[in-house]
């Protein structure tokens, strides 16, 4: 009879100091987020009110299909967690994982599903184990083990219902710790993105230079936060006008820098490289030297002479502009000096080619993004498209900020039921016989 009492009043006492330890860790994961430091806590506590010799708490990583160890307490924990991993599956701890209950082996040596290779390599003896697994919403994330309790033969039901309590707080603090994490990679990553977006848009030219008898306008649309696309105008001298608009392959912050890159580059040696070809040359060696392994970009350059009254340009992979013929309604493509796009190959040569603008005249230029608009239907835009718009009178006849409108608009209101899937584009140019001429044009 005295000794039921003596063990009643063990019982006892390891069920307070088990709750206590509950209300510990329960402080603690409220006090911190950090989810290395707060699952050492974990463990320490619980090794003491188990009190093994030993004990680890091991995560799944789902694309291994592994149980990775996390903490690893004992006098070989740190040499167990840098050199070994288990396979779902393998092991006691990787049976619990599999299975997903609780297990207790009184004497490893008798049981087949031990793993003994740990102990073989640190020299550590492993006589009992206790496992249990951690589940957050009914998903197994990882496993808590116990090994060789100290002053006693074996784990007993006593231990497996406190390491079971302790395995949900562990998993409750991890939960807490990666929402907390990703709130924070997420607040992270919308910051990266906004000041990317607004470097990106200070690129963008919101000004253009006058030139006698020419109109500019460009209007760029992201499909994302940051997008590939981009224009741009370099004022050469009095009377001529470097001119490019490009599409950068890929989306995001990626896109966004080797945007930066080609238009800093463009801008440095336009002044240098008067012609688009040699100019083309020149920056295209710099970004196969320079460039992310999978980047490149399109772009056309082009050359506006308002003296002479001609356009030169180079195409580096790029869509060919819509040249329309104001008074005749006449349409076409400026489909010549095509070659790869900047990035790809080092000296590349290509070609320019020069037309003649006298009249009144409408460039306009696109990225793929504006012709490739799907419909509910999966029906793109289309060239075809593109240019029956312009070539009607109220089209080719507004302002060349009201063209560039009036094109992006049809293009959203075409693809209004779809989320849009590419940056959007529109750049044109207008030219004019006279500055009298362009401002009545402008002002209409």
């Amino acid at each position: 009879m005295e000794k039921s009492g003596k063990t009643n009043i063990k019982i006892i006492q390891k069920r307070v100091k088990g709750l206590s330890s509950f209300i510990e860790i329960s402080r603690i994961i409220n006090s911190t987020l950090d989810l290395g430091e707060l699952l050492g806590i974990v463990m320490k506590i619980a090794k003491q009110v188990i009190r093994a010799e030993a004990s680890s708490l091991m995560l799944i990583d789902e694309q291994a299909g592994e149980l990775v160890y996390e903490v690893a307490l004992g006098s070989k924990g740190k040499e167990v967690k840098k050199k070994f991993r288990l396979k779902i599956g393998q092991g006691i701890a990787g049976w619990v994982a599999k299975y997903q209950r609780p297990l207790l082996v009184k004497d490893v040596t008798k049981d087949r599903r031990f793993f003994g290779k740990p102990d073989q390599t640190t020299g550590f003896k492993t006589k009992s184990i206790l496992c249990v697994p951690m589940k957050v919403r009914g998903k197994i994330i990882g496993v808590l083990q116990a090994i060789n309790p100290l002053d006693r033969e074996m784990f007993d039901q006593e231990d497996i219902d406190l390491f079971t309590a302790f395995a949900s707080q562990a998993a409750i603090a991890i939960a807490n710790a990666r929402m907390h994490k990703d709130i924070l990679e997420k607040q992270k990553v919308e910051q990266e993105l906004a000041i990317a977006s607004q470097i990106q848009q200070n690129f963008l030219s919101g000004t253009y230079p006058k030139v006698d008898g020419i109109s500019l306008y460009a209007r760029s649309i992201p499909a994302r936060e940051i997008g590939g696309d981009f224009y741009d105008f370099i004022k050469l001298d009095r009377n001529c006008l470097g001119i490019v608009i490009g599409d950068v392959s890929g989306k995001g912050v990626p896109a966004a820098l080797y945007m930066v890159k080609t238009m800093t580059e463009l801008r440095n040696q336009a002044s240098q490289f008067r012609q688009p070809d040699k100019l083309l040359h020149s920056v295209n060696n710099i970004l196969v030297k320079k460039t992310m392994r999978g980047m490149f970009v399109t772009l056309i350059y082009m050359v506006l002479d308002a003296k002479k009254k001609t356009i030169s340009f180079s195409n580096a992979g790029h869509l060919s502009p819509v040249f329309l013929d104001i008074p005749s309604r006449k349409i076409s493509l400026l489909e010549k000096a095509r070659s790869l796009p900047l990035g790809i190959l080092p000296d590349v040569e290509y070609t320019k080619t020069e037309i003649d603008i006298k009249g009144n005249k409408l460039l306009l230029a696109y990225t793929d993004g504006i012709i490739e608009a799907r419909n509910k239907k999966s029906v793109e835009f289309s060239l075809q498209r593109l240019k029956k718009m312009i070539k009607k009178k109220e089209a080719g006849s507004l302002p060349v900020k009201a063209t560039v409108n009036f094109l992006i608009d049809e293009v959203l209101d075409f693809s209004r039921e779809v989320v849009q899937h590419d940056d959007l584009t529109a750049l044109a140019i207008r030219i004019v016989e006279s500055r009298k001429k362009n401002k009545k044009i402008e002002n209409e």
